[in-house]
């Protein structure tokens, strides 16, 4: 494995002064880009694009409708190595930066509505499928079986060739390489972009990484894990309308910890729920938990071990109302033969709901695919002395990934970081739920944060987030805090105004 790294590492550092061998060079015609000659690099179409212009199909349309091009900009499509996909954005009008933005879930497909959003406001963008496709949805991993080289793709190499080729092809086109190079992604990109930082520090100035995915192979595991957990304790089956009784009544113990009640946990972290008010004090009703429910019920929120003492992938905030997902065993999915991790194993276990157990799994998937598809090393040393900025956020109304993890990883890096708080922060949003949504801040400008922090030396101690309606209406404005500082109320103003908040550091 190292060998490949380090050979990756060369390829990553020739391709990079090649790419420089474009600077302040004659700039090249859209078209005339077609004719471009790059190593391992096939391009299969150049062409200006005008507004008006619809994105092509893609997976990512599920989450935005399929929408049209609002300005001008030149499109180049092409395959890295083998099937590696990207396609590159270029506006008329540039603001001589670079974005990068990345995927979702075990997407295949390429991220069109993030690089409308990019190319709109002035920046190049590029985006890529990592070398596979997912017709039948995020969570699609029939791709990787017998294929370990598309897992190493999706893991972290599709990505970085990403960024190396677009840096590139951008300078081909303007005559010059990007001022400055940014990253955002959530989810499984803000996976990938830890994953820059750590794996290929030179590949961007700034990097936004959101709800990020990390922590790979137990974040796999969580399927495992619950059917085992319901094999020992099978009495606790927890039916949706419990699950939601309980996240109310999180709520209504805890929504005042901020100064005032707004309908949300500001910080779970400071919530001592008392379990013993949600459980039956006999038999089983609808209003309240079995004594078996309730022991079931604590195996999905906070950080979480087995008996013995080995750390699992942590469960989800006080407040959120948890959902059987991808990962989670309900009827019709198998989490034993269909989840990304046991298709790139190189040999198939034999676990069932029967004899799983993690004290025993999880050390030898820790060393077959721990090293290739966790972004968990906290050693950004290499990422700092390029100058690189990390903006991290996290919801903690996450109902998908857990925001306890993130903030293990912010630890550890402030720990093998001396003066870690100069180049990483980490914002804890009240409410948020997974990349978005939620009843407090559901949204706020990270580009301009990213930006401000990388150009101008502008570290963000706070940033405004805002809570918008559907048809795009700001409803509410609320100060996000960089951790470990909250916000708190002042005890005066209107509640839906950022201004009746300081940050603080909780008491």
């Amino acid at each position: 494995m190292f060998v490949r790294r380090f050979a990756f590492a060369l390829i990553a550092a020739a391709a990079l002064s090649g790419a420089g061998a474009w600077a302040q060079g004659t700039p090249a015609t859209c078209k005339g880009l077609a004719e471009l000659k790059l190593e391992n690099v096939r391009i299969t179409a150049a062409e200006h694009v005008a507004p008006g212009w619809l994105f092509p199909k893609s997976l990512f349309n599920a989450l935005a409708r399929r929408a049209e091009a609002h300005t001008s900009f030149c499109r180049v499509a092409l395959t890295i190595d083998k099937e590696i996909r990207v396609e590159v954005w270029m506006p008329d009008i540039w603001n001589h930066r670079f974005e990068g933005v990345g995927n979702g879930g075990l997407t295949g497909a390429l991220n069109y509505p993030d690089m409308a959003r990019a190319v709109g406001a002035g920046f190049a963008a590029a985006s890529t499928d990592t070398g596979h496709e997912t017709p039948d949805g995020f969570f699609d991993a029939s791709w990787a079986a017998g294929h370990p080289e598309r897992v190493e793709n999706f893991a972290h190499r599709g990505h970085h060739l990403m960024a190396v080729t677009a840096k590139k092809i951008i300078a081909a086109y303007y005559g010059h390489e990007p001022k400055k190079s940014y990253f955002t992604g959530c989810s499984a990109g803000g996976w990938q972009a830890l994953s820059e930082a750590e794996r290929y520090p030179e590949d961007y100035d700034g990097i936004v990484a959101g709800a990020p995915a990390i922590n790979f192979v137990r974040l796999q595991s969580i399927g495992f894990v619950q059917a085992w957990r319901a094999r020992l304790n099978p009495k606790g089956e927890l039916p949706q309308a419990k699950l939601s009784l309980l996240s109310k009544a999180m709520v209504a113990q805890c929504d005042s910890g901020d100064g005032t009640k707004d309908g949300f946990i500001t910080d779970p972290r400071a919530c001592k729920f008392d379990w013993s008010k949600v459980q039956c004090k006999a038999g089983d009703k609808p209003g309240c938990l079995t004594k078996a429910q309730v022991a079931r019920a604590k195996t999905l929120y906070g950080p979480q071990t087995t008996p013995k003492g080995l750390k699992l992938y942590p469960g989800l905030a006080l407040g959120v109302t948890y959902v059987p997902g991808p990962h989670s065993l309900f009827p019709g999915h198998d989490p034993f033969k269909e989840t990304l991790l046991i298709q790139a194993l190189k040999q198939r276990p034999s676990w069932s709901v029967a004899t799983y157990d993690p004290d025993r799994a999880m050390g030898p998937l820790d060393r077959e695919l721990g090293g290739m598809m966790d972004a968990t090393n906290p050693d950004l040393s290499a990422f700092k002395a390029h100058g690189g900025k990390l903006l991290i956020y996290h919801g903690w109304s996450d109902g998908q990934l857990s925001p306890f993890n993130t903030l293990d990883y912010f630890h550890a890096v402030h720990e093998k970081n001396p003066g870690a708080d100069t180049f990483v922060r980490l914002f804890l949003i009240p409410s948020m739920g997974h990349c978005g949504g939620g009843e407090g801040p559901n949204g706020f400008d990270s580009n301009s944060a990213i930006v401000s922090w990388v150009e101008s030396g502008e570290a963000p101690d706070e940033i405004t987030g805002y809570h918008t309606a559907p048809d795009g209406t700001i409803m509410a404005t609320r100060p996000l805090c960089a951790e470990p500082r909250v916000a708190i109320y002042k005890g005066f103003g209107p509640v839906d105004e950022a201004s009746s908040f300081v940050c603080k550091v909780p008491k």
